[in-house]
């Protein structure tokens, strides 16, 4: 099949711009440089979500990796059914889910360090240090807040955390999401929903403590 060809198919197919059609074709073409641009388009996102759905560097770190392995794999495969940021967002929360399960199956919990943070800078819930010479008292109320963060979203269930990590931490949109994840956008407004009022809650304890002190 011609490049041509493919491409009119892809670009028929529905999920896909024009250049988005011709980007998958150069990854179908085991093009190094297209691989790259992969990369760095998405490892970023990829791995703010895996740790805020982990709560580990090192197995958000591990899982990314995987998760690039399998996109790579299969993606001659891919038919332009979906955009292709869904399509690699399928099979990142694919790999993450899988990883929570395994967790499960073992009786393993994960606890945050107040040393262990995402790499790169977060969004949405994330907390970050403001980089005007911090004191360290500021330094440690950063690492507080955002240990708090990540083990309100611990609380939560697979699918509020998955929804809320999505819309509020990654900005995607109600239709992403609903793609991504294969429900409702009347399924995904209504999680978020209670998501929010469980994470608030949560929250809303480490702000009554930290009143008291």
């Amino acid at each position: 099949m011609s490049r041509e060809i493919a491409y009119n198919g892809l670009e028929r197919a529905g999920g896909l711009t024009a250049e988005e059609a011709m980007f998958v074709l150069r990854l179908q073409a085991n093009e190094d440089a297209a691989y790259d641009e992969l990369v760095r388009t998405y490892s970023s996102s990829i791995f703010h979500v895996a740790y805020r759905m982990l709560g580990d560097s090192a197995e958000a770190s591990d899982v990314v990796q995987e998760i690039f392995l399998k996109v790579f794999r299969n993606i001659a495969g891919f038919k332009g059914e979906a955009a292709l940021k869904t399509w690699i967002f399928r099979i990142a929360f694919s790999e993450v889910l899988n990883r929570l399960r395994w967790w499960k199956r073992r009786h393993r919990f994960a606890t945050v360090s107040l040393d262990d943070q995402p790499n790169g800078s977060g969004t949405g819930a994330a907390h970050t240090v403001a980089s005007s010479s911090p004191t360290p008292e500021q330094v440690m109320q950063s690492k507080e807040q955002e240990t708090a963060i990540q083990q309100a979203l611990g609380r939560l269930s697979r699918e509020h955390r998955s929804i809320i990590v999505l819309r509020d931490i990654e900005g995607f949109s109600y239709n992403e999401i609903a793609d991504v994840l294969g429900v409702s956008i009347g399924t995904v407004k209504s999680r978020l929903a209670r998501a929010r009022a469980d994470l608030k809650q949560s929250l809303m304890r480490y702000l009554s403590v930290q009143h008291l002190r």
